[in-house]
C-alpha cells in the first residue's frame, strides 16, 4: 500500500516523487537529483521568516545592552565591595551610578543609604528613603534589612525626640545658660536621648567642661557606637586636654567606621602631627585632600604634614592653594605661616 504526503511517494522504489530509479542515497527520502534541487527551491513561508527576523532583532539587542547590564554588575560589585571595606566615599559613587543605570534597584538604594550616613549627608537619607517608599520596594534579605535597620535606628539620634524642648531650645538660641539648665533637666527624665546628650555636651565643650563633655560623649558613644556626632565633641575635648594617645585611638576607631571620613581624617591626623608621627600624618592628609582638595582645615593640615616632613616645596604649594580660595579664613592662614615659619610652635 503506498503512503503519500504532500505528492511524495514516501515507499517508492525509485524517486518518490518521478519513480526515477536512480535516486540519491542518504536521504531519508528517495528523490532524485532534479527532484531535490527542483524541492528546495519552495518558498519560506512568510510566518518562518519573520520569525527569524524577530530572533535576530531580540539577540541583537541583548547582545547590543549586555555591555551595559556587564557594566552595571562589575560596578554594583564593586560598590559591595568597598562597602565592606568601610569606603564609603568610593561605594557612594558606584552605587549611585548603578541606580542612575537600574532606577529602583533597592539593594543599591540601601547601600546608598548606608553610605549616605556614615558619610554624614543627612539630607540624602532622608531623599533616599523617601526613594524606597515611593517605589514600594520590597525585600526579605536579612543581611539588607539588618543594614538598613543601623542606618535608621542611629539616625533618629539627631534629632530631640521631645518637641516641646525643641520649642523651648529655638526660643533660647542666643541663651546658653537658660539651655543648659533646660537640657540637663530634661536629660536626667530622659538620658536615651542621645540628640539632647550632644546638645549639652557641645554647650559644656564651649565653656571648657571637658569632664562634662567626656562623660556625657563617653556614655553615648557606648549606647550606640555608631553614632557619630559625640565622637567628634569628645574629640574636640582631648585635643584641648593635650591627651593626643587617647585622641588618636578614639579617632581610628571613628575612621575605622568609614575609612573615606574626611571628617575623621582631620582629627586623626592632628593627633599624628601632635605625637610626632610625621610619615603617618602626611599619609592620612594626603588621603584627605585626594578626597577634599579645597577644603581649608585640609590643606591646612596637609602644608604642616609636609612641612614636618621636610618638603617645604610642597607645603608652600599648600599655602599658596589656601590664600587662592575664595574664602579665606585669616586668622587660619596666619596660625599656618607661624607654624611653617616656626615663629609659633605647633607641638608642645
Amino acid at each position: 500500500m503506498e503512503e503519500f504526503s504532500n505528492g511524495i511517494n514516501l515507499r517508492a522504489a525509485g524517486c518518490a516523487k518521478c519513480h526515477n530509479p536512480k535516486y540519491e542515497r542518504g536521504y531519508k527520502v528517495r528523490l532524485c537529483k532534479d527532484c531535490r534541487r527542483e524541492l528546495s527551491r519552495y518558498p519560506v513561508k512568510r510566518e518562518v521568516i519573520w520569525g527569524a527576523l524577530g530572533v535576530s532583532v531580540i539577540l541583537l539587542l541583548a547582545l547590543f545592552r549586555l555591555p551595559t547590564y556587564f557594566r552595571a554588575g562589575v560596578g554594583y560589585m564593586k560598590g559591595v565591595q568597598f562597602a565592606k571595606e568601610h569606603k564609603y566615599v568610593s561605594a557612594n559613587k558606584l552605587f549611585t551610578s548603578t541606580l542612575q543605570r537600574f532606577p529602583g534597584h533597592t539593594s543599591s538604594i540601601i547601600h546608598l543609604i548606608t553610605a549616605a550616613y556614615f558619610n554624614e549627608d543627612l539630607s540624602r537619607i532622608d531623599s533616599l528613603l523617601s526613594v524606597l517608599i515611593a517605589t514600594k520596594a520590597n525585600t526579605e534579605d536579612p543581611e539588607l534589612l539588618d543594614e538598613l535597620s543601623v542606618v535608621t535606628d542611629n539616625n533618629r539620634y539627631y534629632k530631640i525626640q521631645d518637641s516641646a524642648i525643641i520649642s523651648q531650645l529655638s526660643a533660647l538660641e542666643h541663651d546658653t545658660a537658660a539651655s543648659r539648665t533646660i537640657l540637663e533637666a530634661y536629660l536626667q527624665k530622659a538620658p536615651y536621648d542621645l540628640a539632647a546628650v550632644v546638645e549639652l555636651a557641645s554647650i559644656y565643650l564651649g565653656h571648657d567642661n571637658y569632664s562634662g563633655v567626656d562623660s556625657l560623649c563617653k556614655k553615648a558613644i557606648h549606647d550606640a557606637p555608631q553614632f557619630r556626632p559625640p565622637y567628634y565633641l569628645i574629640l574636640a575635648s582631648l585635643k584641648d586636654q593635650k591627651k593626643y594617645k587617647e585622641g588618636l585611638t578614639l579617632s581610628e576607631e571613628l575612621l575605622a567606621q568609614n575609612q573615606e571620613s574626611v571628617s575623621a581624617l582631620v582629627p586623626y591626623t592632628i593627633f599624628q602631627l601632635k605625637l610626632k608621627k610625621d610619615k603617618e600624618a602626611l599619609i592620612a592628609a594626603q588621603q584627605a585632600y585626594r578626597l577634599a582638595p579645597d577644603a581649608p582645615e585640609v590643606l591646612s593640615l596637609l602644608s604642616l604634614a609636609y612641612h614636618f616632613n621636610h618638603q617645604q616645596q610642597q607645603s608652600n604649594q599648600m599655602l599658596t592653594r589656601l590664600q587662592q580660595l575664595p574664602e579665606k579664613d585669616s586668622s587660619r592662614l596666619s596660625d599656618l605661616q607661624n607654624y611653617i615659619t616656626d615663629k609659633t610652635p605647633y607641638r608642645d
